[in-house]
């Protein structure tokens, strides 16, 4: 895997069935690693933000939405910068989804569930998506009375996936890079066995995303074996649920050894080597890089059946990752 703005620990591959002792103690680690990067920038940039107050939080509803109480009225808050795996199952006690999805819950309602956090905004309208959410920032106090913030801590322990936005931009500068971290450590998403034993264990695949004009994304198979992908899915970064914004790739494609094979995201037909999502000419699946302050990129993540993510590609130019 390459990694540019990560180290990799001799720490063995954390999975997505961790122990609440263990999740525990990476918590309490990571919180080392991300505070003085990310929680110390979201503070030092309060000036240049127009929404700037507290809430508690009552209720988490997954690894990136929390409800918060906020001057007496009740807000539903999409937290700025990162994507978790989706719930299917949202009861408390009756948690179901993708692999991953409960363990960044619970990650989150350690953190914040009951707590008075700190909530901010550049953008005092921005909304995540037709249900209206707050796009919000969250920091909140440890034990310790130090600031922390949630989000930089499931994104650096592999729990969630980087999600640029080119309004509420300020986390673009440090989430990739806690990603790329977490990808070179192999924590959580980041870990390919942690589903479970998926297809064509011994793969060796590479993920390359077409962002500029029409957009690819081509997938190489640098083994020396062929590879199924029958029910394997891709998706970028904002996708939400497999039956939204990701691509299912159909029964019978497979990719020879040393072969490739191209994803389409527009219109077409499937087809010697080339697979198409179907998306209509005006939808854009990819964000394009930008320069500083917006910071703009994205990345394609390829999972197996299982729910493992088996390739990737971040192509923040600060951060990218090549997975794995």
């Amino acid at each position: 895997m390459q990694v540019q703005g990560a180290r990799r620990s001799g720490n063995r591959p954390l999975g997505g069935r961790l122990a609440a002792s263990v999740v525990t103690s990476v918590v309490t680690s990571a919180l080392f690693l991300v505070t003085a990067a990310s929680t110390a920038s979201a503070i030092s940039t309060v000036s240049s933000t127009s929404v700037d107050t507290t809430g508690k939080v009552t209720r988490v509803v997954d690894g990136d939405t929390v409800i918060a109480r906020i001057h007496g009225t009740t807000h539903r808050i999409r937290i700025t910068g990162l994507n978790a795996m989706e719930l299917t199952d949202y009861r408390q006690g009756h948690r179901k989804g993708e692999c991953h999805a409960r363990q960044a819950t619970r990650q989150l309602e350690k953190l914040v569930l009951g707590k008075t956090v700190r909530i901010t905004a550049r953008d005092e309208a921005s909304e995540s998506g037709e249900r209206h959410r707050l796009r919000r920032s969250l920091v909140v106090k440890d034990a310790n009375g130090t600031w922390i913030d949630p989000a930089a801590i499931l994104i650096r322990n592999g729990l969630a996936l980087w999600l640029p936005n080119k309004v509420e931009y300020l986390p673009n500068s440090s989430y990739p890079v806690l990603a790329a971290q977490a990808a070179a450590d192999r924590r959580g998403l980041w870990n390919t066995d942690a589903c479970g034993l998926g297809p064509s264990r011994n793969a060796t695949l590479r993920v390359t995303v077409k962002w500029k004009g029409v957009e690819t994304v081509t997938i190489d198979n640098q083994g020396a074996n062929p590879v199924s992908l029958a029910g394997w899915w891709l998706r970028d970064s904002s996708y939400h649920g497999r039956l939204a914004r990701g691509y299912t790739f159909p029964a019978g494609t497979a990719i020879p050894a040393g072969g490739t094979i191209v994803l389409h995201t527009g219109k077409g037909s499937n087809g010697s080597g080339h697979y198409y999502w179907n998306l209509n000419d005006n939808v854009r699946v990819f964000d394009n890089v930008t320069n500083a302050p917006t910071l703009m990129a994205d990345g394609a993540y390829l999972f197996d059946p299982q729910g493992d993510l088996r390739a990737a590609q971040q192509y923040a130019p600060h951060a990218p990752i090549q997975f794995p």
